[in-house]
C-alpha cells in the first residue's frame, strides 16, 4: 500500500512539473501540445524501480495517462480449456489528471475494469471477490447469460458479501461489445466506478489494426460520498411477486436528490454535480492521443457508461456505424459532418476513414450539460505531434438509424403477446413510473417461452430514458409509429426521448426473471424499474434476509 502511495505520489509531482513546463491547454477546440521527456524520463525511470522492489504488479489503463495499477487482470485457462478471470473488487485512489483526484471503486485497481477480450465460442468464468466494506454484484450488460449468471441481488442471487467471492460462468457464443458493472446499488457503486469493458470477438470477424475502446463516463468533483443516492433497502423479497417484504414505501429513498427544500429540478442538479469529462478514466488534459497512420484500418468501440446522453462528433473523417450494443449493422453507409447520440448503457461501434493527416479532436460532450462535460479525444498521425487539433465547427446533422444502413427482411414469427411500457413521473420528475408503477411496487410482464412479444414504449416524461432489458436482444421496428426502413436494428438499451413512441419486439427464448428498466441509475433508483417474467419459473438461489440486496 504505501509503495502504491509513493508511486501515485511520484507520478503527481511529475504530473506538476509538466503542467509548469508544458504547453497544453484548450482553446476555441483546439488543443496545442508541447512535450518535454528529460524529467518525466528520470521519474519514470525511478518509479520503475520502486515498483520492481513491490510484490504488487503494475499496468498503465488504455488510452490513459500511465497511472499505476495495484493489479494486473488475472486469467488463466483451466484444465478443461476454459477461460478464467479474477476480478477483486476495491477501493483505489485514483488520478484523473493533475487536479482531480478522489478514491474510487475498482475492478483490480483500474478505472475502467481492466478490459476482458475474449473469442467467440470461448467458455468464460470470472471470479468476482469483494474487498469493499459493503456487499456488490456484477452483471455482464447486453450478454445474454443464463438468469443465474444475470448478477441482479435479490432477483437471481445474494449479494457478494465482504469478503466472499462468487463465480459467474458464461458461454461466449455471441460476439460483440459488452461491458460488465455492479447491479447493486447502482447509482452509487457504478458511479465510484464500477465498471470494465468485455469484448467477445468473432471467429471470422474483420480485422483491424487498431481496436480501441472509448469508455465516456462523468465524475463530480465535489466527490461521490457526498451525494445521497438512496437508501433502498431489498434484503427481503418474494419471488412470486417481487413483494419486498416489510419494507414500507418511508423506508424508500427514491432517488436521493430530492429537490423539496430548494426548487431545484433532478436536472439541474444532475447538472451542478457532475462536472468532469471522463474518457477512459481520465480527464483532460491526461486523455491520452490515438496514435494512427494514414490509410489504416481503426475500429473504435463507444461505450457510455454514465448518466447523461452524450454527443460524439468525428471531424475531418468519413465514418461507418457498424454495430449497435455489439450488433451488426447491415451494409453501413459511409457518414460526413454528422454527430450521434450515445445514451447511457448503449455502445456504438465505429470504424474511421484513416484518409486526411493531422490533428484531429473527436469532440465529446454531453447534450444537457456541455458547458460543464465535454472534452476531446486527440486523434494524432504520425509527424503530427505538435499541431493544434482540428474540431468540427458546427454540427450540420444528427445520426438518425432508423434509415441507416440497408434493410433486410428479419423473419419475426407472428406476435404472440403485445404490452404497453409507459414511462411517466407523478411529480415532475421526483420519481419515475412504468404504467404508473413504483419500484418495488412494480410493472411485472409476464411470458412464456417461444412467445413472440411486443412493447410499445411511450415516453410521457421530458428527459431522455435508455430502457435496457436483461436477458434478451429486441428488434427495433418502429418509431413514432413509422416502420424502421434501414438496416435491422437489435439492441439490448434503448434511448427513449420525450414524446418519442416505440414498437420493439424479442422472441422469448431465455427463461428467467428479468429487469427491465431505465439505465440513467438515478431513474431506476427513483422506480423506474418493472421485469419480465417467464411464467411457472423458479429462481435456483433462496434469498438471504440478512443480505441488503439492492438490485437498481
Amino acid at each position: 500500500m504505501y509503495v502504491h502511495f509513493f508511486i501515485n505520489s511520484i507520478y503527481f509531482f511529475l504530473d506538476l512539473y509538466l503542467k509548469a513546463n508544458q504547453t497544453q491547454f484548450l482553446e476555441k477546440g483546439k488543443l496545442t501540445l508541447k512535450k518535454t521527456y528529460r524529467f518525466a524520463g528520470i521519474v519514470v525511470a525511478l518509479s520503475i524501480v520502486i515498483a520492481g522492489c513491490s510484490n504488487d504488479r503494475v499496468d498503465h489503463s488504455p488510452m490513459g495517462h500511465g497511472e499505476p495499477q495495484q493489479e494486473q487482470i488475472q486469467e488463466m485457462t483451466s484444465e478443461d480449456g476454459k477461460r478464467v478471470f479474477d476480478l477483486n473488487v476495491t477501493e483505489t485512489h485514483w488520478m484523473f489528471n493533475d487536479e482531480i483526484m478522489d478514491d474510487a471503486w475498482t475492478y483490480n485497481g483500474s478505472l475502467p475494469g481492466q478490459e476482458i477480450r475474449v473469442q467467440e465460442g470461448d467458455s468464460v468464468l470470472v471470479n468476482v471477490t469483494n474487498s469493499l466494506d459493503e456487499p456488490t454484484a456484477l452483471h455482464l450488460h447486453g450478454f445474454p447469460v443464463p438468469n443465474e449468471m444475470d448478477g441482479v441481488p435479490g432477483v437471481t442471487q445474494n449479494a457478494i458479501m465482504p469478503g466472499e467471492t462468487f463465480t459467474y460462468e458464461y458461454q461466449a457464443d455471441v460476439s460483440g461489445t459488452y461491458w460488465y458493472h455492479s447491479h447493486q446499488d447502482g447509482a452509487r457503486q457504478v458511479g465510484k466506478g464500477l465498471y470494465g469493458v468485455f469484448i467477445v470477438e468473432p471467429k471470422d470477424g474483420e480485422s483491424y489494426d487498431l481496436d480501441e475502446v472509448v469508455v465516456i463516463d462523468e465524475w463530480s468533483s465535489m466527490g461521490m460520498e457526498d451525494m445521497d443516492h438512496g437508501n433502498m433497502d431489498h434484503g427481503s423479497m418474494n419471488h412470486d411477486d417481487m413483494n419486498h417484504g416489510n419494507m414500507g414505501e418511508e423506508e424508500i429513498d427514491h432517488g436521493g436528490m430530492s429537490s423539496d427544500n430548494n426548487e431545484v429540478s433532478h436536472a439541474e442538479m444532475m447538472n451542478e454535480m457532475f462536472d468532469t469529462m471522463i474518457i477512459n478514466g481520465k480527464a483532460t488534459p491526461q486523455i491520452e492521443s490515438i496514435q494512427v497512420e494514414e490509410g489504416t484500418k481503426m475500429k473504435l468501440r463507444f461505450l457510455n457508461t454514465g448518466l447523461f446522453t452524450q454527443v460524439v462528433s468525428i471531424p475531418g473523417h468519413s465514418y461507418k456505424i457498424t454495430n449497435y450494443d455489439g450488433q451488426s449493422v447491415n451494409e453501413p453507409e459511409w457518414l460526413n459532418d454528422t454527430a450521434f447520440r450515445i445514451a447511457p448503457a448503449e455502445r456504438y461501434d465505429v470504424v474511421i476513414d484513416l484518409d486526411n493527416p493531422g490533428a484531429w479532436g473527436i469532440q465529446v460532450f454531453a447534450e444537457e450539460n456541455r458547458e460543464n462535460l465535454q472534452s476531446l479525444i486527440p486523434i494524432i498521425y504520425n509527424d503530427y505531434e505538435d499541431y493544434d487539433l482540428q474540431t468540427s465547427e458546427t454540427i450540420s446533422s444528427f445520426f438518425d438509424f432508423t434509415d441507416y444502413g440497408e434493410a433486410i427482411d428479419v423473419n419475426l414469427p407472428e406476435i404472440t403477446k403485445e404490452f404497453d411500457m409507459i414511462l411517466g413521473t407523478n411529480d415532475g420528475g421526483e420519481t419515475f413510473t412504468i404504467n404508473d408503477k413504483l419500484f418495488p411496487d412494480h410493472e411485472s410482464y409476464e411470458v412464456e417461452e417461444g412467445d413472440v412479444v411486443k412493447f410499445t414504449i411511450v415516453n410521457d416524461t421530458d428527459v431522455d430514458h435508455p430502457m435496457h432489458l436483461h436477458g434478451e436482444f429486441f428488434n427495433v421496428i418502429s418509431k413514432d409509429g413509422i416502420p424502421i426502413s434501414g438496416s435491422p436494428i437489435l439492441k439490448d438499451t434503448l434511448n427513449v426521448r420525450p414524446g418519442e413512441t416505440y414498437g420493439i419486439v424479442f422472441e422469448a427464448k431465455n427463461p428467467g426473471i428479468w429487469m427491465f428498466h431505465c439505465h440513467e441509475f438515478h431513474h431506476a433508483n427513483a422506480g423506474m424499474m418493472a421485469e419480465v417474467r417467464y411464467k411457472g419459473f423458479e429462481p435456483d438461489f433462496s434469498i438471504d434476509p440478512n443480505i441488503p440486496n439492492k438490485p437498481e
